[in-house]
């Protein structure tokens, strides 16, 4: 087996000081970007109407608060109080979950003037969890893209349900600071990006393709997908009107994880394979990620779509269809989980005693661990067992919760591919392969009697210090 780069990275020469500076530093500007996003504004902005509300016998009609684009959503929520002022309402005793059909039509509205937006609108069933008289909010009206500065509603339910209730419609959008707020820092993980992937690519530029580590090749890929991660077509969501700026945004992000998964399947599996033919070593993997990213791309273009024809659509009314495209892909990541696993037992077991493989696979896995736990975490901490409920889209709970979640997310992510952007890339006494004269400027393969890494001579599994430097890790 043949050692598959010749350039020297500069993870071969930190030393242990070095690297738990680099860990250090990462949680420090992980910990910095928590707290700055905690000072950040909130995410949310609540409006809770109790006036405003027109009431027939089996319909009520209401108007929205004046939106901007800036605010990005509109959702409308309604919370049902039975024991209404006209006809006495029934009681629960314990925590119920009422079905009731509504049909929700909604108008653009705009200088005094309506405009039916959901034509053809059809019923669709919410359930109300309540206890006593008094029914938890239930969404019935998601917005993706704000268009009109207000919105007119009318809800069409039974008529006892009607007469036998109060009703309090709460409307929420995103809040407006937020979305700068939004705006500059994915804008600054843009450039710092960009001024990655141009710094890495100057180091790299002197030497050819063929000498680059599988390492060094599939991080420039993946600064590619960070770019696409912190979206620069973003801000268009100020000045397109079309569900296809939300689109792009999530199949970005989408394309941004698969190829993160993608990466750690190659780099665990080709770090000790050096032929990796396109059928033998990248098909599989392709068709594994592949399809996760399909599945993702397409259940949210479906609901952008479905919501831009009729606002009141939730992914959880295909149920038999929602249900299958779920259970496909857990199913998938089972698969994704298994097999990652069994490539890193493989190189474990293979090279583990080699220091110039060892390292590599201790740093990418350790930094990666810390990724994974971090990540896993916060979606617990976030989400809990809503986390495996059907409604993805129209509940509120989908995104951020506050501006720290926001930065600290993406932040995360973004200093987890510029620090092995750091490491990977060469060190200042790297030598090309082509332009080394003897053998001792040179990685041997594991064939020869001897392996040169930084200044220490291995033979044998032994090794003899030939600097007096500090000890590599």
């Amino acid at each position: 087996m043949a050692i598959d780069s010749y350039i020297q990275m500069k993870l071969y020469t930190l030393t242990k000081r070095q690297f738990l500076f680099l860990f250090l530093s990462f949680f420090v500007f992980f910990i910095v970007s928590i707290f700055v996003g905690w000072l950040g504004p909130s995410v949310i902005n609540v409006i809770s109407v109790d006036k405003g509300i027109e009431t027939t016998d089996n319909k009520i009609s209401m108007l929205s608060p004046d939106v901007t684009p800036s605010e990005q959503q509109l959702w409308l929520q309604i919370e049902t109080i039975f024991n209404g002022d006209r006809v006495k309402g029934p009681t629960f005793e314990k925590i119920s979950y009422l079905t009731v059909p509504m049909k929700v039509k909604v108008f653009s509205y705009e200088n005094g003037t309506k405009g039916f937006l959901n034509d053809g609108a059809e019923a669709h069933n919410r359930t109300l969890k309540c206890f006593e008289t008094k029914c938890s909010p239930v969404t019935v009206l998601h917005i993706g893209n704000i268009k009109f500065p207000q919105y007119y509603v009318e809800i069409e339910m039974s008529q006892a349900l009607v007469n036998g209730s109060s009703f309090k419609p709460v409307w929420t959008t995103y809040n407006s600071h937020f979305t700068e707020f939004e705006l500059w820092f994915r804008f600054i993980f843009l450039l710092l990006a960009f001024g990655s992937s141009v710094a890495l690519c100057q180091s790299l530029r002197k030497y050819s393709v063929e000498e680059w580590s599988i390492e060094q090749k599939w991080i420039m890929v993946l600064l590619t997908a960070l770019l696409l991660y912190n979206n620069p077509l973003f801000p268009l969501i100020l000045l397109v009107h079309s569900p296809l700026v939300n689109v792009i945004d999530d199949c970005f992000t989408v394309t941004f994880f698969c190829t993160l998964l993608m990466f750690w399947l190659c780099v665990y599996h080709g770090i000790r394979k050096t032929e990796r033919h396109f059928f033998s070593f990248y098909l599989v993997k392709m068709v594994l990620v592949g399809l996760m990213w399909v599945i993702g791309c397409v259940i949210l273009s479906w609901s952008a779509l479905y919501e831009s024809i009729d606002p009141t659509y939730s992914l959880a009314q295909d149920q038999v269809g929602f249900l299958s495209i779920k259970i496909l892909f857990f199913v998938l990541l089972g698969i994704y989980t298994l097999y990652l696993l069994y490539l890193l037992v493989r190189a474990y077991s293979e090279l583990h005693s080699m220091p110039y493989f060892d390292i590599r696979l201790r740093f990418l896995t350790a930094l990666t661990i810390i990724i994974l736990l971090i990540s896993l975490l916060a979606v617990i901490l976030r989400f809990g067992n809503a986390f495996l409920e059907d409604v993805l889209v129209m509940q509120i709970t989908l995104r951020w919760n506050n501006s720290a979640e926001f930065l600290s997310f993406y932040s995360l992510f973004n200093s987890y591919l510029f620090t092995l952007a750091f490491v990977y890339s060469p060190s200042n006494t790297a030598v090309s392969f082509k332009d080394q004269t003897s053998a001792s400027f040179a990685m041997l393969s594991d064939s020869e009697d001897e392996l040169l890494y930084r200044g220490k001579k291995f033979v044998n599994g032994s090794s003899t210090n030939y600097d007096e430097g500090e000890e590599s890790m």
